[in-house]
C-alpha cells in the first residue's frame, strides 16, 4: 500500500505544481491585458490632444490650454501605471525564470519592484524610491535628511 500512497503524493505534488503554474501564467495574461488597455487609452488621449492642437492652430478654435495640460496629465498618468504594470510583469517572469539569479527571485518573490524612471546614482540600476539603498550595489538612495538622491525623467518612445 505504501507505492500506491508514494505514487498519490507524487501525482498530488505534479498537480500542485500545475495548478500553480497555470495561475502565475494567467496573472501574467492578466497584467498584459491590463498594459494594452491602457495603451489603448493613452493612444486615444493622444489623437484627441492632436485635434485640439489643429483644431485650435489651423482652425483658430477656442481651446484652453488648461484642457490641453490636463489631457497630457491623464496621458502621464496612463504612463506611470503601464510602468509599475510592465514592473510587476518583469518581476513575475524573473519569479518564474529558472535561469534568473537567485538575488533577483528573492527581491521579485519579496515583492521588490522598481520605481519606473528611479534608477541608483552609482550603478543606473532600477531603484525602489521607498528604499533607502540600491538592492544590485548597496549605494545609499536617500540622503540623511531623506531626500531622494536621484531621480531620472522616464523616456517616453513615441509609437
Amino acid at each position: 500500500m505504501t507505492i500506491f500512497d508514494d505514487l498519490v503524493q507524487g501525482i498530488t505534488k505534479e498537480v500542485s505544481k500545475v495548478q500553480t503554474r497555470s495561475q502565475e501564467m494567467l496573472q501574467s495574461y492578466n497584467l498584459v491585458n491590463q498594459v494594452k488597455d491602457l495603451e489603448r487609452k493613452r493612444t486615444a488621449k493622444l489623437l484627441e490632444i492632436g485635434r485640439l492642437v489643429c483644431d485650435k492652430y489651423q482652425r483658430t478654435a477656442e481651446v484652453p490650454d488648461d484642457l490641453l495640460k490636463d489631457k497630457t496629465n491623464e496621458i502621464a498618468g496612463y504612463e506611470h501605471e503601464i510602468g509599475l504594470l510592465q514592473a510587476e510583469i518583469e518581476s513575475l517572469k524573473t519569479t518564474l525564470d529558472p535561469n534568473a539569479p537567485n538575488s533577483s527571485r528573492t527581491d521579485a518573490k519579496a515583492g521588490y519592484t522598481p520605481t519606473p524612471g528611479y534608477e541608483c546614482p552609482r550603478c543606473q540600476a532600477p531603484a525602489n524610491r521607498d528604499k533607502s539603498f540600491c538592492a544590485v550595489c548597496g549605494e545609499a538612495l536617500k540622503h540623511s535628511n531623506g531626500d531622494d538622491v536621484v531621480d531620472v525623467e522616464p523616456n517616453i518612445e513615441n509609437n
